[in-house]
C-alpha cells in the first residue's frame, strides 16, 4: 500500500509539471519542495544563487519564454515576499525595481566584444560607470568614481563631496572606458548641478559614506552609457563581484590607470572582516549593516586611491549590472585585507526618495 501511494503521488507530481509550462502557473520544483511557482529565472533568486555558487540548480524546467528558461521557483519570502527581501524579480512596489525594469528592456548590448579574463574593461562593458571630475584651477582632476544610477543621477561616495579641499565635483566624463586629458570634452562630460551626501555622514567617520550627484542635463542613453539596476536585496550575493576604476595601479608610486580596469573580489562577512580594523577611531561600531566587505584572499586584487565612489557590482546579464556597494576604504591597496564598502540595499529607500520621488 505505501509503495502505491508513493507511486500515485509521484505520477500526480509528473502529471502537475507538464501540465505547468506558462509563466505564473503552479509547478512542484523538486522531490524536496512542493509548492512553486514557474518563473523566468532572472527573477528565481533561489535559482539564480545556485547558480552563482554550483553553476547548476536543481530545481524543474517549465519551459521556456524566449531565449529565457522558466524554472520552477520555490514558493518563497525571498522570492515573492514583501519584506524587500530581493534583488530584483518579483518585487514590483519597489520603486528601484520598476525602474531596473525600464533600464533592462531599453539596454543594447554592445557591438564590441569583452575581455574574459582580463584587467582592462572594453567600451561598453561597463555602461554606467563614470569617472568624477574636480576642477582646482589647472584642469578637471578625476580623483573619484560613480556609477549612472538615472539618465540624470551618479551613485558615489560621500566623501567624494565632503572632502578636506572642501572643492565639489563639477562634472562627470561619462560613456568612455579611456579616460582622456583634463579639459571639457562635449562628447562625454555632463555637468553637476547638485551633490547630495547622506544626512547621516560626518567626515570624522567611515559610516553612512553614500551620497547623488544630480547632472544639470541628462545623460545621452546608448549602449555604451546608460543606468545600472540597484541590488535591494538584505541578503549579499554568495558568488564573485567586480570592482571597476581609474585609480591607482601600483602600491609603491602615485600612477593612475587611463584605462578603465576591473578585477574580481569575493564578499567578506562582517564577523570576518571588523577584526580586520580594529581599534579604529573612525569606526568605533566595527563595521555595521550599512557596510559590506569584498576582497582577494591572496592579496593583489583591490581598490585603490582614486577608485572611491566606484561600483561594487554584479552581472545579471549581458546589458545589466546590478549595483551592490560604493568603494568607501580600505587598509593599503593590494593587500589580503577586504576593503569596506557601502551596502547600497540599506540606504534603497533614501536614494528612491531622491530619484524617483514620485
Amino acid at each position: 500500500m505505501c509503495c502505491k501511494q508513493f507511486l500515485v503521488i509521484s505520477f500526480a507530481i509528473i502529471l502537475k509539471n507538464i501540465a505547468a509550462q506558462d509563466v505564473g502557473d503552479e509547478c512542484v520544483p523538486n522531490n524536496e519542495v512542493f509548492d512553486g511557482v514557474c518563473t523566468v529565472i532572472t527573477e528565481c533568486e533561489v535559482a539564480l544563487r545556485a547558480i552563482q555558487k554550483r553553476n547548476f540548480h536543481n530545481y524543474q524546467r517549465c519551459g521556456f519564454s524566449g531565449s529565457n528558461e522558466v524554472v520552477c521557483c520555490p514558493r518563497t519570502t525571498e522570492k515573492f515576499g514583501a519584506t524587500n527581501d530581493n534583488r530584483g524579480g518579483n518585487n514590483s512596489q519597489r520603486k528601484a525595481e520598476r525602474e531596473c525594469k525600464k533600464i533592462i528592456e531599453t539596454s543594447r548590448p554592445p557591438l564590441d566584444l569583452h575581455i574574459i579574463g582580463g584587467e582592462k574593461a572594453t567600451l561598453g562593458e561597463f555602461p554606467h560607470m563614470v569617472a568624477i571630475g574636480y576642477d582646482r584651477g589647472n584642469g578637471y582632476q578625476f580623483d573619484c568614481g560613480g556609477a549612472l544610477i538615472s539618465d540624470t543621477y551618479v551613485l558615489t561616495a560621500a566623501h567624494c563631496i565632503i572632502n578636506l579641499e572642501r572643492v565639489e565635483p563639477q562634472m562627470i566624463r561619462a560613456g568612455v572606458i579611456v579616460l582622456g586629458d583634463n579639459t571639457w570634452n562635449e562628447n562625454s562630460d555632463y555637468r553637476v548641478a547638485r551633490s547630495i551626501t547622506h544626512p547621516n555622514y560626518t567626515h570624522s567617520s567611515k559610516y553612512h559614506d553614500i551620497a547623488l550627484l544630480r547632472l544639470a542635463n541628462p545623460v545621452e542613453v546608448s549602449e555604451n552609457l546608460h543606468a545600472a539596476c540597484l541590488y535591494t536585496s538584505a541578503s549579499d550575493p554568495l558568488g564573485p563581484l567586480t570592482i571597476t576604476g581609474w585609480g591607482r595601479i601600483s602600491t609603491t608610486q602615485s600612477l593612475t590607470s587611463n584605462v578603465l580596469l576591473k578585477t574580481k573580489v569575493n564578499p567578506v562577512t562582517r564577523e570576518r572582516c571588523t577584526p580586520e580594523y580594529p581599534g579604529w577611531r573612525k569606526l568605533p561600531n566595527g563595521i555595521i549593516e550599512g557596510q559590506l566587505c569584498a576582497g582577494d584572499p591572496q592579496g593583489g586584487h583591490d581598490a585603490c586611491q582614486g577608485d572611491s565612489g566606484g561600483p561594487l557590482q554584479i552581472s545579471e546579464s549581458d546589458v545589466t549590472y546590478r549595483l551592490v556597494g560604493v568603494t568607501s576604504f580600505g587598509k593599503g591597496c593590494g593587500t589580503t585585507t577586504p576593503g569596506v564598502y557601502t551596502r547600497v540595499a540599506h540606504y534603497i529607500d533614501w536614494i528612491e526618495n531622491i530619484v524617483w520621488p514620485n
